[in-house]
């Protein structure tokens, strides 16, 4: 029995060595990946530059990289203080008021590889940086290869039950909220994997606050700055079925708003049944980009009937009625899933020709039986102290059942927007503090 407990214990210190070893490794990878990039960008220079007609310059970089850049476009980029406000970086130059048919009149590189062009526009000189033309001039390039710029973003991490638990996305909330690596690597999780836990986060209500405070600014709601979600054996009337111990299947939050919260987090700060799964109460998170993918390898017609059909999402709440009509997949130009929308609690009636209705409703379940898949699920109880935030617009999470005679369960709960949690993210990955 000593020996059996023993040897549990010595597999479960072996294999956090492990995971920490791993975890140093790829970060250290990272780091050297950003280095060696910065280290191409700042040997960049611009090598040649040749009209090409009347209205574009050819630009090569010492890389050999290459790109046609229009005359008006560069113009109206021009970075000096005259078209650049020094302080703020907003553009002063009216687009409007340029003479479109603008030519240079002499165009010169310089000894640090910067392309100096005065304009027949009144005598005015741009001096190009070669690291800003070649950052924001990819489009241009005539291969339209991808290059390893420092602003480049790193790809998003796929994952279901399997792969996400060969990593699990956690942080403990020490190392959080006392050192930059600890932010930046929730930072990255919450960016390449939609999620991330924190934990042994002080049982302190609205401790939330000073989380979301570090890395974004409070999304007020109608629930207010935070919202509460508390089962316990004896409540009257609730006001939500997540007050209940009803079961709640995979869903994202607040689709009725007109865009809806970009990140949640919630603190368990209550959980009387520990880490006993037979209760119930067990959370779940699926990657709904995952999920999208899926569908869309496997069955075509079906991703693009979920991606094209508008669904309205609408609820009656504080004497309001909010609703908002979006896909339950929704994809940017180039067709890559950039947002979920999916709950059906609140979705509305569907509105649609009649020709479609019965497909799409074929389509949502295959999409929302995946979903219910066990081989999609991160599944685990929440503990006091777990803290977890999630992209809503990618990740779905719900609860199973429990009893709330037997169970006292409180979480804390609140949003933010991602655009400041994910720029947070870049300047920290491209060194600027």
């Amino acid at each position: 029995m000593a020996r059996s407990v023993l040897s549990a214990l010595m597999r479960t210190a072996v294999n956090r060595l492990r995971c920490h070893r791993t975890r140093y490794y790829h970060q250290q990878r990272r780091t050297v990946a950003l280095q060696s990039r910065q280290e191409e960008l700042h040997s960049l220079g611009v090598t040649t530059a040749v009209p090409i007609g009347t209205e574009s310059v050819k630009v090569i970089f010492n890389d050999d990289n290459a790109c046609d850049l229009n005359y008006i476009w560069l113009r109206d980029n021009c970075p000096c203080p005259k078209c650049v406000h020094p302080d703020s970086k907003q553009k002063l130059v009216d687009t409007a008021s340029l003479d479109f048919n603008v030519r240079p009149q002499h165009m010169s590189i310089k000894p640090d590889g910067s392309l100096d062009i005065v304009w027949s526009d009144q005598q005015h000189e741009s001096l190009y940086d070669p690291i800003w033309l070649y950052k924001n001039a990819r489009s241009y390039m005539l291969d339209n290869r991808e290059t390893s710029t420092n602003s480049a973003p790193p790809p998003l991490e796929l994952w279901d039950r399997v792969s996400i638990w060969k990593n699990m996305p956690e942080v403990s909330y020490k190392e959080f909220m006392n050192t930059e690596e600890g932010l930046f690597r929730w930072l990255d999780l919450v960016y390449r994997y939609g999620v991330v836990i924190l934990r042994d986060v002080p049982l302190k209500k609205n401790q939330i606050l000073e989380v979301v405070n570090r890395v974004a600014y409070v999304k007020s709601t109608i629930w207010g700055d935070t919202f509460d979600v508390i089962c316990q054996p004896v409540q009257n009337d609730p006001k939500h079925l997540a007050y209940t111990g009803m079961h709640l299947e995979h869903h994202t939050d607040m689709n009725y708003r007109e865009k809806s919260p970009g990140l949640q987090m919630l603190h368990c700060l209550e959980s009387t049944h520990g880490k006993n799964d037979e209760v119930g109460g067990k959370s779940f998170l699926v990657d709904g980009f995952m999920v999208a993918n899926w569908l869309r390898q496997n069955n075509p017609a079906a991703f693009h009937i979920l991606s094209s059909t508008p669904v309205q999402f609408s609820i009656t709440s504080h004497n309001m009625r909010y609703s908002q009509t979006i896909p339950i997949i929704c994809v940017g130009k180039d067709g890559t899933t950039e947002e979920i929308h999916y709950n059906n609690r609140t979705m509305a009636p569907l509105q649609a020709p009649p020709q479609l209705v019965t497909p799409f409703y074929h389509a949502l379940k295959e999409f929302a039986l995946k979903l219910r898949d066990p081989g999609s699920e991160l599944s685990f109880q929440m503990v006091p102290g777990d803290l977890v935030a999630f992209n809503n617009r990618r990740v779905l999470h719900g609860r199973t059942s429990f009893d709330p005679t037997k169970v006292s369960r409180h979480l804390q709960g609140c949003y933010a927007e991602l655009d400041e949690v994910f720029t947070r993210y870049f300047a920290m990955r491209n060194g600027k503090k």
